[in-house]
């Protein structure tokens, strides 16, 4: 083959653009840290940042809807808290009722405190959030869950059992709302204890009324109460099990987005030093290669001569 000065022309500039573009991409990435400015720079490494930026949002989205709820399930917690401690207070006033000594002016006394308590309880069975949205009616949240229904003359529950679930992680939803309404219930009244207390409130209240007249009613609800104090109480450790597991999971989110974050930086920051030396050793390799191209431009036959 002959090998002509247009063949060495050629492949040397060939060669110059070819070092040209090597360092040139090396100044950028050490100027802007990066490895990856176009996918086809490294697609291997720009398919896998990719998938890992994926991962990555979705992580945060997990992580965010964890905060929401957490912070929704803090908020039923408080309430459910708050029925427990007056569901206490009703059990304590009944048993200070149910004692046989009292004249029908102290009872009528404890009726008054029973019905101020039943109020207590409506209030917190149709609490809302910031958004005003009602915690305790199950997926019907934008009414009232409990109302009082003057031609029954009963409480009624107008929500449902309905609930609502937030993704947490891959494949993992959690459940955002709690019965609280139906612990108040037995099998033929939805509000069996509310509307109890109230027969008993007004029974305390009416002077015609004998307290030996609702003794046993009296001493029956006693054990009614104590049976939705123990269902309120389930469900405060069943929140308390839904925090902890959204805890566990926030935990699990933020280990492996730390661990996703060096691979992102291993796959995509520029190892500076390194760079620098390929730079020198391909800026080298030019000056090499300019000077035996400059040498072997100026062979010539007549140099033999």
């Amino acid at each position: 083959m002959r090998i002509t000065n247009q063949v060495m022309a050629n492949t040397m500039l060939q060669n110059l653009n070819t070092n040209g573009s090597q360092m040139s991409k090396l100044v950028t990435q050490m100027a802007t840290q990066t490895k990856i400015g176009v996918p086809s720079d490294d697609p291997i490494a720009s398919t896998r940042l990719v998938q890992m930026n994926r991962e990555q949002s979705a992580i945060n989205q997990y992580q965010s809807n964890i905060s929401r709820l957490s912070g929704s399930l803090s908020v039923q917690e408080a309430h459910v808290k708050a029925v427990s401690d007056q569901l206490q207070e009703v059990q304590d006033t009944l048993l200070s009722a149910a004692n046989g000594v009292h004249s029908q002016a102290d009872m009528e006394g404890f009726g008054q405190k029973v019905d101020s308590m039943v109020d207590n309880l409506l209030a917190t069975l149709n609490a809302r959030n910031e958004d005003g949205r009602y915690l305790f009616a199950g997926t019907k949240n934008d009414q009232p869950p409990v109302i009082y229904d003057e031609a029954s003359g009963k409480y009624v529950y107008q929500g449902n059992e309905g609930t609502r679930s937030t993704t947490v992680a891959n494949g993992v939803d959690i459940v955002e709302n709690t019965a609280l309404a139906q612990t108040f219930g037995d099998g033929s009244d939805p509000l069996a204890l509310l509307n109890k207390l109230n027969d008993i409130s007004k029974k305390m209240q009416d002077p015609a009324s004998s307290p030996d007249s609702y003794q046993d009613e009296l001493n029956a609800l006693l054990g009614d109460v104590k049976t939705t104090s123990d269902a309120v109480s389930g469900l405060f450790t069943d929140l308390g099990g839904r925090q902890n597991r959204l805890t566990l999971l926030d935990d699990a989110h933020t280990d492996i987005k730390t661990a996703n974050e060096g691979v992102i930086r291993e796959l995509s920051d520029t190892d500076t030093a390194q760079a620098y030396v390929d730079f020198n050793m391909i800026y080298a390799s030019s000056q090499a290669a300019n000077k035996v191209y400059a040498q072997l431009s100026q062979l010539s036959l007549f140099n033999a001569i």
